[in-house]
């Protein structure tokens, strides 16, 4: 997760659940091009690096929204999160799973066996015993973004939906800077880090119970913040 410019202004407009995969793609890896996790997977200078990136964000983000997930976009359109819940209603099949891996193995080409290996890893390491909750797979902002309340739009959006049900949110902290900002939002590192193989790379897996959501001061404030997400009619 990226998030040097994730704090301050108003959600004061409405954000929207979007399935605009091009476009969502697009700000993800604005975002995370050169994180250490996307350096790693994908190598700076790979030829059509930039392909491999957005073909790989792609293909994550239509998974996990084709398969009861969602994604949300800020109003001035640079901003995103990604959530997929602890539990679906109609749980994953092997052939899915597959078609997922061979969705991945066709957009990332060259990089596909890393891609997949980070998969894994986060799927190996994945809490059995939380309480139900949402997957913050990924949220981003988009790098040079002159609004310093796109992210904060997205938060609260994300807390209405997940207070009145009663759910936490794990997610995996990519680096030193999401890490800390999961920790300012509330999440509790739990667990030890997942090493990412020949690097020095390691991902914190995080985690808001749901009762320290609904005791943390600045709910009722938030979830007075007239931003109610919207379905999109716009996809790929």
């Amino acid at each position: 997760m990226t998030g040097d410019q994730v704090t301050g202004g108003t959600a004061a407009r409405d954000v929207e659940a979007s399935e605009d995969f091009d476009e969502i793609a697009d700000i993800l890896t604005d975002a995370f091009r050169d994180t250490p996790v996307t350096s790693w997977m994908v190598p700076h200078g790979l030829p059509q690096r930039e392909r491999y990136i957005t073909g790989f964000m792609h293909a994550w983000v239509r998974f996990m929204v084709q398969h009861e997930g969602t994604a949300l976009i800020s109003p001035d359109r640079d901003a995103v999160v990604v959530w997929e819940p602890s539990e679906r209603a109609a749980p994953l099949t092997a052939e899915e799973h597959e078609a997922f891996r061979a969705d991945i193995v066709a957009a990332t080409g060259p990089v596909a066996e890393r891609c997949l290996t980070l998969m894994d890893l986060v799927d190996a390491h994945y809490p059995p015993d939380l309480p139900p909750h949402i997957h913050g797979a990924l949220a981003a902002v988009r790098p040079g973004t002159t609004n310093r309340g796109a992210f904060l739009s997205l938060a609260v959006a994300t807390l209405k939906h997940i207070h009145p049900r009663g759910l936490g949110v794990y997610c995996e902290g990519t680096s030193e800077t999401s890490t800390a900002l999961w920790e300012r939002l509330g999440a509790k590192p739990i667990g030890p880090k997942i090493r990412v193989p020949q690097s020095d790379i390691a991902l914190t897996p995080l985690f808001i119970h749901p009762d320290d959501i609904a005791r943390h001061p600045a709910v009722s404030m938030l979830l007075s913040a007239p931003t109610t997400p919207t379905t999109s009619t716009t996809g790929t």
